[in-house]
């Protein structure tokens, strides 16, 4: 059984394993790293937070972890440019001496410019003029901050929501990972210790159903929360990616859906920032000088330098945003239709125990596997089996799963006892219809075709 302390899970088959694992699988180098924060509770903290876990997929690091990563690296190196560089030069009239020069530039870079055509003529209004401002040069820091951090946020809601259903995926995930190196026989006590704490872990996840009062309680009777909680994080990737579009649209004042396809072909057709006006590098700024009880008015010419880095650095966003889409797209319809589509759990746990040898005179091969998939493993269990082949291998996976379906068929032996013609009797003892758990037996599940056992009746007297 487990035992919670301070939020922490053990079991009795892995004692003092269920905890420390946060620091396991870094370098010592990055752990050093972290100690020399130096600040109490920060450092486990950024790591739990930060750190790629073993309980996704390929798909989710890379949305919050190498897209968040990029994201920040972008936003730093822009700000170094606007605020340790020269972001902008401005050409000044002759009066203009020193501090005056250097005001000029800082007002000019505070304060939105605008960008005129070198064929048109600077308009005269001061309205027509406010219509031509580029003003999100000053914010690509923030907005590219914040951009990460919403790559982030799924990943947040995963970590924290999916720990309140009682199985412990790390810890599990983690053996697994550790049964890798062990020799042949140790191997065999670690498979069967393993399995024994997953069977806990999934009825655990069963029985905290009813303390569970939270609006998310969707699924935990049924064996998948844990499920639908992914599927659910997985869709707001989704929706995240589609997002960024959107912002990077209005952000930059495009009218081009396709920004960055339009950008090449404007590239490709020799058509530069001086026709577009995107990300241009020469633009206009007017600013006031106020000199005893006049006021003097200018309007200078500026080199914005920060939107060269500015376009290279959205244009490979852009396509990367694109293939972050399709991957992410393609991934949630993947695991959603392997997940909560029952022939397919039941064809995953059959390609996991494809090297199990199932009892050849048995009649009910099948029928048992749909069991031991629906009402043992469900769909939190096959997620589970999943985590632990992309993490620990194949090998472990179908050795775990393997393991998982022997306790069952044995389980479901002993309450289906054969007799010595291949036969089965009926047993009054409490049956396995609801997985590991010994549930009270109830007759009447036997009239379903799932759960109808090879009973035939009786034998029939001989007449002599």
């Amino acid at each position: 059984m487990f035992t919670g302390v301070g939020g922490e899970v053990h079991s009795p088959a892995f004692p003092g394993k269920a905890k420390g694992f946060f620091n396991e699988g870094i370098s010592p180098q990055l752990n050093r790293g972290y100690d020399m924060l130096g600040i109490p509770f920060l450092d486990s903290a950024f790591l739990r937070l930060f750190s790629p876990t073993t309980y996704d997929d390929r798909i989710d690091r890379l949305n919050y972890f190498v897209t968040s990563s990029m994201l920040t690296f972008f936003a730093i190196l822009v700000s170094a440019k606007q605020y340790v560089g020269s972001p902008i030069q401005c050409w000044m009239p002759m009066e203009f001496k020193g501090g005056w020069e250097q005001y000029a530039e800082d007002y000019c870079f505070i304060q939105n410019t605008y960008w005129v055509h070198f064929d048109e003529p600077v308009p005269d209004d001061v309205g027509d003029r406010r219509s031509a401002e580029i003003g999100y040069y000053q914010w690509v820091p923030i907005v590219l901050a914040l951009q990460a951090l919403m790559f982030f946020i799924p990943s947040w809601i995963w970590k924290t929501l999916h720990k309140q259903s009682g199985i412990d995926l790390d810890t599990i995930v983690k053996e697994a990972k550790s049964m890798r190196a062990a020799r042949s026989e140790e191997r065999k006590e670690e498979v069967t210790k393993l399995a024994a704490f997953v069977e806990e872990s999934l009825e655990m996840g069963d029985r905290r159903a009813q303390y569970h009062l939270l609006c998310l309680n969707f699924g935990r009777s049924l064996g998948s929360y844990v499920s639908v909680l992914y599927i659910f994080v997985k869709l707001l990737y989704v929706l995240n990616i589609f997002t960024q579009f959107v912002i990077l649209n209005n952000f930059l004042g495009t009218d081009y859906n396709l920004w960055g396809f339009q950008t090449l072909r404007d590239l490709w057709e020799g058509r530069e920032w001086l026709d577009s006006g995107v990300f241009p590098r020469v633009t206009m700024c007017d600013f006031k000088v106020r000199r005893l009880a006049n006021i003097h008015r200018y309007s200078v010419q500026c080199v914005l330098m920060i939107n060269m880095f500015n376009e290279k650095i959205y244009l490979f966003i852009w396509f990367w945003f694109l293939f972050v889409a399709i991957s992410t797209l393609l991934n949630f319809l993947y695991c959603f239709a392997t997940m909560l589509i029952s022939s397919y759990r039941e064809r995953t746990a059959a390609v996991l125990l494809s090297t199990y040898k199932l009892d050849e005179e048995s009649r009910m091969d099948t029928s048992i596997v749909r069991r031991f998939v629906h009402n043992a493993l469900k769909p939190d269990g096959i997620l589970l089996l999943r985590f632990v082949d992309m993490h620990a291998g194949g090998m472990a996976a179908r050795d775990l799963c393997a393991q998982l379906f022997h306790d069952f068929y044995v389980s479901l032996e002993s309450h289906y006892p054969r007799t010595g013609d291949g036969q089965t009797t009926k047993s009054t003892s409490p049956g396995i219809d609801e997985g590991f758990t010994e549930a009270p037996y109830n007759s009447d599940k036997l009239t379903a075709p799932l759960m109808q056992p090879d009973y035939v009746g009786p034998p029939k007297s001989k007449q002599i």
